[in-house]
């Protein structure tokens, strides 16, 4: 280092190749002054992870820090402009979003690591093309990477001989480098292989330039070229014949990607010409792999970045005709082919929307929304029916209806469904009936959780074949309720809003004689059967299972609390218990019970 902290001035640089990344200028950098790679990125100054046994630079090949960058300049004579462009953050306006990545945190890199489509501790890799040079374009780290456009082959994953990605480095310290000086021949694999009980550690001697090619149609090759120069900014980009920003063009291809991993089938990948052999069968693999996976939710896999070359191929194929259509028009015609099978999807019993948490960027929302059959399909179809006022208003309504009423008349039009869920829709069905305009105004008339609510019709009503068997059952409801006359649930919830404990001196006179302590967990479990059974709401949001009130007690165990409670209640304590509710009830709100 020089007097201003500055590394000295290298005697002689390698000028990158065009659209080079990073740690492939390195490499051939540290080959032609005779240094291993690591010492190299001494060399130039990179700033590294303190306290690792290899040399780990901050961002390798994603992002230069403002030290980094300082250095690296001093050392190379290389400007800011050539050695970003070496970055992944060459990308961060077009195919990637860097928002959030903090270049004084590498923990941000976690959230940007789930999130982006980028390969960020490796690299594919076309062997024809490193059979003829030995550098590494940056754009092979992008998850869309799928296809050289040279050579018309599918781009590589994984060395066949180590079995580790390409590009990882130190196995367990991905992107780590080499420091002990040695010959790296760049024409091999060189990741680190770990010490085993028949080998000792080294580096893999793989030649890259035989690693098995696959061929892909000629279109399929030009496919990936139309994006990669939508990406580097050399052709402007179009959504359904209309210009877009590059970073729109980008979130409209991972919608659309999202779209095709849950409804494509196995006819529309046979039926796409674009896809080389074995293509369908491994994208099958990829699914059901994620789809296994125990972490994440089912839109969080629609997200995630290609695993491989041809998943990758696979979502280009068939992402092409959406995003490529020539006009609207067209692009809402494909959409809507996908859109009807995502919507039967979610009727199905125990399937969601998956689709709700994946982005629509603006350049396709408008086409999204036409696309998608109606989201009225139950709704609209109380909008059609002759128009009768109930006898009852929303204040009437319990947040659960009565359970023989939802058994003998509802439960068939909503299969799979657990009762509780079915009885908590049929009431918000009855409040629409009785003149809520939405479903979220059903939620609020009923002084309903909107969480509870949501989950509710979010997912309930996509089940329902017949809407106006579902209606039809649901005016029944209503009739049954007025005949056994009609209660104001609403002023029930207001009154015992504050409900928390049955008092001693109620429970001990019934306790006593059967033996059974007036404990406080007892008069807790006592007020809520009180709340439940003239509110006819959902035990579990009676007031006194407030978690305050159980800090010391888990969720379960509260829960298994009130199951042996209810079980064990007997006719006596039942029946101390109603007079005491209808006591703090009198004189108004009684009626009915």
């Amino acid at each position: 280092m020089g007097a201003s902290g500055l590394p000295r001035r290298l005697p002689a640089v390698l000028v990158p190749a065009d659209g080079e990344s990073f740690a492939s200028w390195l490499s051939r950098a540290a080959a032609d002054w005779q240094l291993a790679p690591g010492e190299a990125a001494q060399a130039v100054g990179l700033e590294c992870h303190p306290g690792y046994s290899v040399v780990r630079p901050l961002f390798f090949g994603i992002a230069l820090t403002e030290r980094s960058l300082a250095r690296a300049e001093a050392a190379t004579g290389l400007d800011a402009q050539a050695l970003r462009a070496m970055q992944l953050s060459r990308y961060a306006a077009s195919a990637l979003d860097f928002a959030g990545l903090d270049l004084g945190s590498e923990a941000s890199l976690t959230a940007l690591g789930h999130r982006e489509w980028a390969l960020f501790t490796s690299s594919r890799a076309c062997p024809k093309c490193l059979a003829a040079c030995p550098v590494w374009p940056l754009w092979w780290r992008l998850g869309i990477a799928a296809v050289c456009p040279v050579h018309q082959v599918l781009l590589v994953d994984v060395c066949r001989r180590c079995g580790i990605r390409l590009g990882r480095g130190y196995n367990g310290h991905p992107r780590g480098l080499i420091t002990r000086r040695q010959e790296v021949d760049l024409g091999r694999c060189n990741n680190r292989r770990p010490a085993t009980r028949r080998r000792k550690a080294g580096l893999c001697d793989q030649n890259l330039a035989a690693l098995p090619a696959v061929p892909v149609p000629a279109e399929l090759a030009a496919l990936q070229q139309r994006v990669l120069d939508i990406a580097d900014g050399r052709a402007a980009a179009r959504v359904a014949g209309q210009r877009a920003a590059p970073a729109e063009f980008f979130a409209a291809l991972r919608f659309t990607a999202a779209l095709v991993r849950l409804v494509a089938t196995a006819d529309d990948l046979a039926a796409c010409t674009a896809l080389p052999d074995d293509a369908a069968e491994q994208f099958a693999a990829d699914l059901h792999e994620r789809q296994q996976a125990s972490r994440g939710g089912a839109g969080t896999q629609l997200r995630a970045s290609p695993p491989s070359a041809v998943h990758a191929a696979v979502v280009l194929a068939l992402t092409e005709p959406t995003l490529f259509a020539p006009d609207q028009r067209t692009c809402q015609e494909v959409l809507s082919t996908w859109m009807q099978r995502a919507v039967a999807r979610r009727r199905t019993p125990g399937k969601s929307d998956p689709l709700r948490v994946v982005p629509r960027p603006a350049c396709l929302e408008p086409l999204v929304r036409a696309a998608a059959p109606p989201s009225s399909r139950i709704a609209g179809a109380l909008a059609v029916r002759p128009a009768v006022r109930p006898a009852y208003t929303t204040a009437h309504l319990p947040h659960l209806v009565d359970v023989d009423d939802y058994t003998e008349l509802l439960a068939t039009q909503l299969p799979g469904t657990a009762p509780a869920s079915g009885r908590r829709l049929a009431a918000l069905a009855l409040a629409r009936i009785a003149g809520a305009t939405s479903w979220q105004q059903a939620a609020s008339d009923l002084a309903m959780d909107p969480l509870k609510a949501a989950r509710a019709t979010n997912t309930l009503v996509q089940r329902i074949t017949d809407p106006d068997a579902f209606w039809r059952a649901t005016e029944q409801i209503g009739v049954r309720l007025c005949e056994r006359g009609l209660v104001d649930y609403a002023a029930r919830r207001r009154e015992l809003a504050g409900l928390t404990a049955v008092p001693h001196a109620v429970l001990y006179p019934v306790c006593r004689p059967l033996d059974h302590d007036v404990t406080l967990q007892r008069r807790r479990h006592s007020a809520a059967w009180v709340w439940q059974h003239f509110t006819a709401g959902d035990v579990r949001e009676a007031p006194a299972y407030d978690p305050a009130l159980w800090k010391a007690a888990t969720t379960e165990s509260v829960r298994e609390g009130w199951r042996r409670f209810a079980a064990w209640i007997p006719d006596t304590v039942a029946a101390q218990l109603t007079a005491f509710g209808r006591d703090l009830l009198e004189p108004d709100t009684t009626g009915g019970a």
